[in-house]
Protein backbone atom coordinates (compact mmCIF):
# COMPACT_ATOMS: atom_id res chain seq x y z
CA UNK A 1 0.00 0.00 0.00
CA UNK A 2 1.28 3.46 -0.82
CA UNK A 3 2.68 5.62 2.01
CA UNK A 4 0.34 8.45 1.00
CA UNK A 5 -2.35 6.82 3.11
CA UNK A 6 -0.28 7.27 6.26
CA UNK A 7 0.57 10.51 8.06
CA UNK A 8 2.78 11.03 11.09
CA UNK A 9 1.31 12.53 14.24
CA UNK A 10 3.37 14.03 16.99
CA UNK A 11 0.65 13.35 19.58
CA UNK A 12 -1.88 10.53 19.52
CA UNK A 13 -4.66 10.94 22.05
CA UNK A 14 -6.40 8.04 23.70
CA UNK A 15 -10.00 7.38 22.90
CA UNK A 16 -12.39 9.50 24.95
CA UNK A 17 -13.71 6.33 26.60
CA UNK A 18 -10.57 6.29 28.72
CA UNK A 19 -10.85 9.85 29.97
CA UNK A 20 -11.31 10.35 33.68
CA UNK A 21 -12.23 13.36 35.78
CA UNK A 22 -9.78 13.88 38.63
CA UNK A 23 -11.16 14.98 41.97
CA UNK A 24 -11.21 14.49 45.71
CA UNK A 25 -13.65 11.99 47.18
CA UNK A 26 -13.66 13.88 50.49
CA UNK A 27 -14.52 17.14 48.72
CA UNK A 28 -17.27 15.42 46.75
CA UNK A 29 -18.85 13.89 49.86
CA UNK A 30 -18.55 17.18 51.75
CA UNK A 31 -20.37 19.07 49.00
CA UNK A 32 -23.10 16.43 48.88
CA UNK A 33 -23.65 16.63 52.64
CA UNK A 34 -23.55 20.43 52.72
CA UNK A 35 -25.57 21.33 49.62
CA UNK A 36 -27.67 18.28 48.66
CA UNK A 37 -28.68 16.31 51.73
CA UNK A 38 -30.20 19.40 53.45
CA UNK A 39 -32.57 19.83 50.50
CA UNK A 40 -33.84 16.26 50.83
CA UNK A 41 -34.19 16.58 54.60
CA UNK A 42 -35.96 19.91 54.16
CA UNK A 43 -38.43 18.29 51.76
CA UNK A 44 -39.36 15.73 54.43
CA UNK A 45 -39.67 18.30 57.19
CA UNK A 46 -41.68 20.70 55.04
CA UNK A 47 -43.96 18.23 53.23
CA UNK A 48 -47.00 19.28 55.32
CA UNK A 49 -46.69 22.83 53.92
CA UNK A 50 -45.78 21.60 50.44
CA UNK A 51 -48.72 19.19 50.13
CA UNK A 52 -51.12 21.72 51.66
CA UNK A 53 -50.04 24.32 49.11
CA UNK A 54 -50.44 21.82 46.25
CA UNK A 55 -53.94 20.98 47.46
CA UNK A 56 -54.96 24.62 47.78
CA UNK A 57 -53.83 25.37 44.22
CA UNK A 58 -55.53 22.23 42.87
CA UNK A 59 -58.75 22.97 44.77
CA UNK A 60 -58.85 26.51 43.38
CA UNK A 61 -58.34 25.32 39.79
CA UNK A 62 -60.69 22.32 39.94
CA UNK A 63 -63.53 23.89 41.94
CA UNK A 64 -65.36 25.32 38.89
CA UNK A 65 -65.57 21.83 37.37
CA UNK A 66 -67.20 20.19 40.41
CA UNK A 67 -70.43 20.81 42.33
CA UNK A 68 -70.23 23.28 45.19
CA UNK A 69 -68.40 21.99 48.27
CA UNK A 70 -67.50 18.72 46.52
CA UNK A 71 -63.73 19.11 46.98
CA UNK A 72 -62.21 18.98 50.46
CA UNK A 73 -58.65 19.06 51.76
CA UNK A 74 -57.94 16.09 54.04
CA UNK A 75 -54.98 15.86 56.42
CA UNK A 76 -53.57 12.58 57.70
CA UNK A 77 -50.38 11.29 59.27
CA UNK A 78 -47.43 9.99 57.31
CA UNK A 79 -44.43 10.31 59.66
CA UNK A 80 -44.95 10.48 63.40
CA UNK A 81 -42.31 13.20 63.93
CA UNK A 82 -43.72 15.52 61.23
CA UNK A 83 -47.14 17.15 60.87
CA UNK A 84 -49.87 15.60 58.72
CA UNK A 85 -49.74 15.69 54.93
CA UNK A 86 -52.68 16.87 52.81
CA UNK A 87 -54.57 15.50 49.83
CA UNK A 88 -57.87 16.24 48.09
CA UNK A 89 -61.04 14.27 48.70
CA UNK A 90 -63.29 14.57 45.67
CA UNK A 91 -65.85 12.53 43.71
CA UNK A 92 -64.81 10.50 40.70
CA UNK A 93 -66.42 8.93 37.65
CA UNK A 94 -66.66 5.20 36.97
CA UNK A 95 -66.65 3.90 33.38
CA UNK A 96 -69.57 2.18 31.70
CA UNK A 97 -69.23 -1.30 30.21
CA UNK A 98 -69.53 0.12 26.70
CA UNK A 99 -66.77 2.68 27.35
CA UNK A 100 -64.46 -0.04 28.72
CA UNK A 101 -65.15 -2.25 25.71
CA UNK A 102 -64.35 0.55 23.27
CA UNK A 103 -61.09 1.22 25.13
CA UNK A 104 -60.15 -2.47 25.17
CA UNK A 105 -60.75 -2.89 21.43
CA UNK A 106 -58.83 0.31 20.71
CA UNK A 107 -55.89 -0.96 22.79
CA UNK A 108 -55.75 -4.24 20.86
CA UNK A 109 -55.73 -2.37 17.54
CA UNK A 110 -53.03 0.01 18.79
CA UNK A 111 -50.83 -2.86 19.95
CA UNK A 112 -51.16 -4.47 16.52
CA UNK A 113 -50.20 -1.20 14.80
CA UNK A 114 -47.37 -0.17 17.15
CA UNK A 115 -45.57 -3.50 16.95
CA UNK A 116 -45.30 -3.09 13.18
CA UNK A 117 -43.69 0.36 13.33
CA UNK A 118 -39.94 0.00 12.91
CA UNK A 119 -38.90 3.64 13.27
CA UNK A 120 -38.21 5.08 16.75
CA UNK A 121 -38.47 1.63 18.28
CA UNK A 122 -37.78 2.69 21.91
CA UNK A 123 -40.61 5.23 21.71
CA UNK A 124 -42.92 2.62 20.23
CA UNK A 125 -42.06 0.20 23.05
CA UNK A 126 -42.90 2.90 25.58
CA UNK A 127 -46.26 3.53 23.92
CA UNK A 128 -46.92 -0.21 23.82
CA UNK A 129 -46.32 -0.37 27.56
CA UNK A 130 -48.89 2.39 28.11
CA UNK A 131 -51.41 0.67 25.84
CA UNK A 132 -50.86 -2.74 27.47
CA UNK A 133 -51.47 -1.35 30.98
CA UNK A 134 -54.59 0.43 29.80
CA UNK A 135 -55.79 -2.78 28.12
CA UNK A 136 -55.40 -4.64 31.41
CA UNK A 137 -57.33 -1.90 33.21
CA UNK A 138 -60.13 -2.01 30.62
CA UNK A 139 -60.45 -5.78 30.82
CA UNK A 140 -60.56 -5.62 34.61
CA UNK A 141 -63.50 -3.21 34.52
CA UNK A 142 -65.27 -5.38 31.95
CA UNK A 143 -64.87 -8.63 33.90
CA UNK A 144 -64.85 -7.38 37.52
CA UNK A 145 -66.54 -3.96 37.45
CA UNK A 146 -67.39 -3.95 41.17
CA UNK A 147 -64.03 -5.16 42.48
CA UNK A 148 -61.88 -2.15 41.58
CA UNK A 149 -60.40 -1.18 44.97
CA UNK A 150 -59.56 2.49 44.36
CA UNK A 151 -61.45 5.71 43.79
CA UNK A 152 -60.33 9.23 42.90
CA UNK A 153 -59.74 10.15 46.53
CA UNK A 154 -57.50 7.13 47.08
CA UNK A 155 -55.54 8.02 43.95
CA UNK A 156 -55.19 11.57 45.27
CA UNK A 157 -53.76 10.24 48.54
CA UNK A 158 -51.33 7.88 46.81
CA UNK A 159 -50.21 10.66 44.49
CA UNK A 160 -49.27 12.86 47.44
CA UNK A 161 -47.27 10.04 49.03
CA UNK A 162 -45.55 9.61 45.69
CA UNK A 163 -44.71 13.32 45.58
CA UNK A 164 -43.27 13.21 49.09
CA UNK A 165 -40.94 10.42 47.99
CA UNK A 166 -39.97 12.29 44.82
CA UNK A 167 -39.25 15.43 46.85
CA UNK A 168 -36.87 13.44 49.05
CA UNK A 169 -35.04 11.35 46.45
CA UNK A 170 -34.92 13.75 43.48
CA UNK A 171 -32.38 16.25 44.92
CA UNK A 172 -30.27 13.38 46.19
CA UNK A 173 -30.18 11.58 42.83
CA UNK A 174 -29.35 14.75 40.91
CA UNK A 175 -26.86 15.90 43.53
CA UNK A 176 -24.93 12.64 43.54
CA UNK A 177 -24.76 12.85 39.75
CA UNK A 178 -23.62 16.47 39.25
CA UNK A 179 -21.45 17.13 42.30
CA UNK A 180 -18.63 15.08 40.77
CA UNK A 181 -18.57 17.07 37.52
CA UNK A 182 -15.91 19.67 36.65
CA UNK A 183 -18.09 22.75 36.90
CA UNK A 184 -18.46 25.59 39.37
CA UNK A 185 -20.10 24.82 42.69
CA UNK A 186 -22.72 27.50 42.02
CA UNK A 187 -23.78 25.97 38.69
CA UNK A 188 -24.00 22.47 40.18
CA UNK A 189 -26.10 23.69 43.10
CA UNK A 190 -28.36 25.60 40.72
CA UNK A 191 -28.97 22.41 38.74
CA UNK A 192 -29.95 20.52 41.89
CA UNK A 193 -32.19 23.27 43.24
CA UNK A 194 -33.82 24.11 39.91
CA UNK A 195 -34.58 20.42 39.31
CA UNK A 196 -36.21 20.20 42.73
CA UNK A 197 -38.25 23.35 42.07
CA UNK A 198 -39.28 22.01 38.67
CA UNK A 199 -40.43 18.74 40.25
CA UNK A 200 -42.67 20.68 42.66
CA UNK A 201 -44.22 22.81 39.90
CA UNK A 202 -44.57 19.90 37.50
CA UNK A 203 -45.97 17.68 40.27
CA UNK A 204 -48.66 20.25 41.08
CA UNK A 205 -49.68 20.73 37.45
CA UNK A 206 -49.76 16.97 36.88
CA UNK A 207 -51.89 16.53 40.02
CA UNK A 208 -54.46 19.00 38.70
CA UNK A 209 -54.53 17.57 35.18
CA UNK A 210 -54.82 13.95 36.31
CA UNK A 211 -57.62 14.65 38.77
CA UNK A 212 -59.52 16.54 36.09
CA UNK A 213 -59.06 13.70 33.58
CA UNK A 214 -60.21 11.11 36.13
CA UNK A 215 -63.43 13.09 36.48
CA UNK A 216 -63.86 13.74 32.76
CA UNK A 217 -62.97 10.25 31.49
CA UNK A 218 -63.38 8.04 34.60
CA UNK A 219 -60.99 6.14 36.86
CA UNK A 220 -60.33 3.71 34.00
CA UNK A 221 -57.16 5.72 33.27
CA UNK A 222 -55.90 5.61 36.85
CA UNK A 223 -53.49 2.72 36.25
CA UNK A 224 -51.76 4.49 33.35
CA UNK A 225 -51.49 7.73 35.32
CA UNK A 226 -49.97 6.03 38.33
CA UNK A 227 -47.68 3.37 36.86
CA UNK A 228 -46.50 4.98 33.62
CA UNK A 229 -46.98 8.75 33.85
CA UNK A 230 -45.90 8.97 37.49
CA UNK A 231 -42.28 8.65 38.74
CA UNK A 232 -41.17 7.21 35.40
CA UNK A 233 -41.82 10.55 33.72
CA UNK A 234 -39.99 12.38 36.52
CA UNK A 235 -36.81 10.53 35.63
CA UNK A 236 -37.21 11.65 32.02
CA UNK A 237 -36.83 15.34 32.85
CA UNK A 238 -34.09 14.55 35.38
CA UNK A 239 -32.13 12.74 32.67
CA UNK A 240 -32.83 15.60 30.26
CA UNK A 241 -31.59 18.33 32.62
CA UNK A 242 -28.54 16.26 33.54
CA UNK A 243 -27.71 15.61 29.87
CA UNK A 244 -27.89 19.30 28.96
CA UNK A 245 -25.70 20.25 31.92
CA UNK A 246 -23.10 17.57 31.14
CA UNK A 247 -23.01 18.48 27.44
CA UNK A 248 -22.46 22.17 28.18
CA UNK A 249 -19.79 21.43 30.80
CA UNK A 250 -17.96 19.02 28.47
CA UNK A 251 -18.05 21.49 25.59
CA UNK A 252 -16.77 24.30 27.78
CA UNK A 253 -13.88 22.31 29.25
CA UNK A 254 -13.01 19.95 26.41
CA UNK A 255 -9.64 21.62 25.84
CA UNK A 256 -8.67 21.93 29.49
CA UNK A 257 -5.92 19.38 30.13
CA UNK A 258 -6.25 19.90 33.88
CA UNK A 259 -9.81 18.53 33.81
CA UNK A 260 -9.67 15.63 31.37
CA UNK A 261 -7.01 13.03 32.16
CA UNK A 262 -6.05 9.79 30.44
Amino acid sequence: MSNEFFTDKSVIFYHRSYRIIPGSLKKYLLQVFLFVIPVSIGSILLYPEITRGMCQVAQYVLAPHYPANAIHIVETQFLSFVDDYSYLRLPGTYPTAFFCTVNAVSCVLLLFILRRIETAKPVMIFFMMIVFIHLASSLFFIIFPRLFPYDTTEYSRLYMLQQISIGFFMPMIMGLAVMSLPASLLSRCLVVYSTHLYSLIFGTLRYIVFLYLLKAFSVLYMAVFYFVLGPLIDFVYVAGIYSVFVARAAKKMKGDASVWKW
